[in-house]
Order: C-alpha cells, then sequence, then structure tokens
C-alpha cells in the first residue's frame, strides 16, 4: 500500500439509497408535523383574539383541536418507526461499505457515510430498546399506582388487562436492548476493523488528492458555483430569521398583555389599549405569515439554484480532465444535502401538514373541506418524495465521483478549527 494508491470514492448500494431515502422521509415527517403544530397555534391564537367574528365564523376550533390529537398520534408513530428505519439504514451503509472495500481496499469512503458509522449500527438498536423500556416502566407504574388507590379500577377486568400490556411491551424493550447488545458485541471487531483501516488510509487520500491538485492546470470554475456567493444567501437567511422572531416576539407580548398565564382570568383594557393590542396581534400575526412565505420563496429558490449548480459542476466535468480549483466552491455540492433530497423534505413535510389537518377534518367531521382529497393528496406528496430522493442516489454518486476524479477535493465535510485557515493558504497559494 503506497501513498498513492489510496483514493477517496463515493460509496453507495441500491439498499443503502432506499434505507437513506426512508429515513430522510421520516424526517421531513417530522418537522412538517412539528411545523402544522407551530402553524396551528399561532393561527388558533391570532384568529381569536384579531378576528374572532371571521375565525368563528369559519369553524376553525373543532378542526385545529382534533389536529392536535392526529399530531400526537404522528408523533407516538414516529418515535417508534424512526428508530428502526435509522437502525436498518445504518447496517446497510455498513454492507455497502464493506462490499467497496472487497472491491478495493484501498478505498476510502465519503467522510458523510464514515460519520454514519462512528458506532455499530446496532448501538441505535439498544439505545432504542433502552428507552422504550423505561418509558413503558414509568407509564406502567403510573397505571398500576392508580390502580392500587382506586377501589373501581381494581375491579375492572380491562384495567389488568392493560397492565398486563404495559408488563409484555416492557419485556419486548427489554428483548429489543438485549439484542441491540449482542450484535453490538458482535460487530465491534467489524467497526474496529474498518476504523483501524480508515485511520490509515485518510491521511494517504488526502494527500494524494492534494498533490493531485498542485500538478493540475489552474482552472476557471463555471460562474454559476460562485454566483450568488454563500454571505450573500447566509445575509437573506439571517434577515429573515431575524424578522421572524421579531414577529414572534411581539405576537407573545400581545398575547401575553391579554392572558398573563394559563389559570389567569383574562385581562380587559381601556379601549384604545384594546385596539393597540389588537392591531399588534393582527400585525405581528401577519408579520410571521409574510415571514413564513418568504422563508418558503427563499428555500424554493435555494433548491433551484443549488441544482443549477450541481448540473453545472456534473457538465463541466464530464470530459474528465484533471484540473485545478478552490475547494471551497466545490465543496457544499460534494458533502452537502444535495436539492433533490432537500425537496424530498419539503414535499414530505408538506404531506405531513396535510395529514395533520386531513385526519383532523375526518375526525371532527368538518364539513368545509373534501378531506379525502387532502388524505390522497397527502399520501401523492409523501410517496413522490419518498421516489425523488431514492432515484436522485445513483445520480448523486455518478457526479459526485466524477467530480471527485477531475478536481481532486480531498476529504471535503470536515468541520473543524483548522479548516477556514486551510482555506485561507489555499487561495493565496492559487494567487
Amino acid at each position: 500500500m503506497t501513498r498513492r494508491t489510496a483514493v477517496f470514492v463515493e460509496v453507495s448500494s441500491p439498499g443503502w439509497a432506499f434505507w437513506r431515502a426512508a429515513l430522510d422521509t421520516c424526517v421531513g415527517l417530522s418537522v412538517g408535523t412539528l411545523y402544522t403544530f407551530l402553524g396551528i397555534v399561532v393561527v388558533g391564537i391570532v384568529g381569536e383574539e384579531a378576528l374572532s367574528s371571521l375565525y368563528w365564523q369559519i369553524d376553525l376550533d373543532p378542526l385545529f383541536r382534533a389536529s392536535m390529537g392526529v399530531i400526537l398520534l404522528i408523533a407516538a408513530v414516529l418515535a417508534i418507526v424512526v428508530p428502526f428505519v435509522l437502525v436498518a439504514e445504518r447496517f446497510a451503509a455498513l454492507r455497502a461499505v464493506e462490499a467497496s472495500a472487497r472491491e478495493n481496499p484501498d478505498a476510502v469512503p465519503q467522510r458523510s457515510l464514515r460519520t454514519e458509522l462512528a458506532k455499530a449500527p446496532a448501538a441505535y438498536l439498544q439505545t432504542t430498546g433502552t428507552v422504550l423500556f423505561w418509558c413503558l416502566v414509568g407509564l406502567g407504574a403510573l397505571f398500576a399506582l392508580a390502580v392500587v388507590f382506586t377501589e373501581d379500577l381494581r375491579e375492572d377486568g380491562l384495567v389488568w388487562a392493560v397492565l398486563l400490556v404495559f408488563a409484555v411491551l416492557a419485556l419486548a424493550a427489554a428483548m429489543l436492548r438485549r439484542l441491540g447488545r449482542r450484535l453490538v458485541e458482535r460487530d465491534d471487531a467489524r467497526m474496529r476493523d474498518h476504523w483501524s483501516r480508515w485511520k490509515q488510509l485518510v491521511p494517504r487520500a488526502d494527500a494524494s488528492d492534494s498533490d493531485r491538485r498542485e500538478a493540475a492546470i489552474r482552472a476557471v470554475a463555471p460562474q454559476w458555483l460562485s454566483t450568488p456567493s454563500g454571505r450573500t444567501l447566509g445575509r437573506v437567511a439571517r434577515a429573515l430569521l431575524t424578522a421572524t422572531l421579531i414577529s414572534l416576539g411581539a405576537f407573545m407580548i400581545s398575547v401575553f398583555m391579554r392572558q398573563q398565564c394559563r389559570n389567569c382570568d383574562p385581562v380587559y383594557w381601556n379601549e384604545p389599549i384594546e385596539n393597540g393590542i389588537d392591531v399588534l396581534s393582527l400585525s405581528s400575526g401577519a408579520a410571521l405569515a409574510v415571514c413564513a412565505a418568504l422563508g418558503i420563496l427563499a428555500w424554493v429558490g435555494g433548491v433551484i439554484l443549488q441544482f443549477a449548480r450541481e448540473r453545472a459542476l456534473a457538465s463541466w466535468v464530464s470530459d474528465g480532465a484533471s484540473r485545478s480549483v478552490d475547494v471551497s466552491l466545490v465543496e457544499p455540492l460534494l458533502s452537502g444535502t444535495r436539492s433533490m433530497v432537500r425537496l424530498q423534505l419539503g414535499l414530505t413535510a408538506v404531506g405531513a401538514g396535510a395529514v395533520v389537518v386531513g385526519m383532523g377534518a375526518l375526525w371532527a367531521e368538518w364539513a368545509a373541506m373534501d378531506s379525502r382529497a387532502v388524505l390522497l393528496t397527502a399520501v401523492v406528496l409523501i410517496a413522490l418524495g419518498l421516489a425523488v430522493g431514492w432515484a436522485d442516489a445513483r445520480r448523486s454518486r455518478r457526479e459526485r465521483q466524477l467530480a471527485r476524479d477531475a478536481l481532486f477535493p480531498g476529504d471535503v465535510g470536515r468541520v473543524d478549527e483548522d479548516k477556514p485557515a486551510a482555506i485561507t493558504r489555499e487561495r493565496r497559494r492559487r494567487r
């Protein structure tokens, strides 16, 4: 094994691509559920405080109350499903890495994949079993105490059946934790072998890429890779975040002026102050809506811009010719989240919101909306998001590997204190 033989490669497999897309779908569903919850809270308070006549005319209260129950149900389902999807994704990643190592012992997987395998995949299974076990034990103990001190519950056979269910589920969680521990012990040698090999190969592959960049011809990167700059996009994001926080603060002040605590009686002010509170509540709620709309537009624009940059980079390196560029220009495209994955997250987040609203309308028998059509749209959006993320995996591997072979970017994706200094030195050397 020589310094020149070590090389960075984009590792993937059909199995890992599917489970990675499934995990991203779960993330999008979680984010969408959270944002829907926040949206319902804000719209409910603004509607009741500042637009009470319209709010009660549309009769949104039953819909929002039922939607909160749906949110709790989705959160419970995701809390159980996500850990198992994560474990399956990590095992698929480990198999993909091992297949790559068998094909080329000197190949080093991308940093993101190595980071995923920082610990054995079964460790997440063990953690899941531990959390489930103690949650079930705690809930079962509270329920058992209620049975002990309530005579009516002791005489109800259904209550004892529920306690039995708690005991069986707790036993299953304990077995799951034990299985995870055994699998961790089984895979310990495999994980140590991989990390020992990577510890030797990463510096060699990084040095090899650095030498090849120095030997390659200096090239001018496509304008799409540098315009607009990351700094400009960061300023836009910070401005939107600041405006959102200010609007949220004003909104919370308007709520606090009306009711200082949950159990406190509402506070009524003189007419000018009452009107001012209404204006503050309405304007801050409208500002939050505007910030949300601008945030969505900025997100869509960011996805389109990133997709254009990915296509520009793929087209530029498609001839396979070696060239040297500022690594900081291409690093986000080689180590960050792909545009299609970001689109997948957005589609599944919207789908989660549609599931909450559709199920809420169905449970509340809210006639103002066709709940079945909303639920069908939600299923289509979630399935489309999964398909988009899964289909992009093969193209992502091909395009990123082409860029690695032509630009020799090294171990991109590192987050450490020396990285800004290294980028500065690289730019000075190129000048």
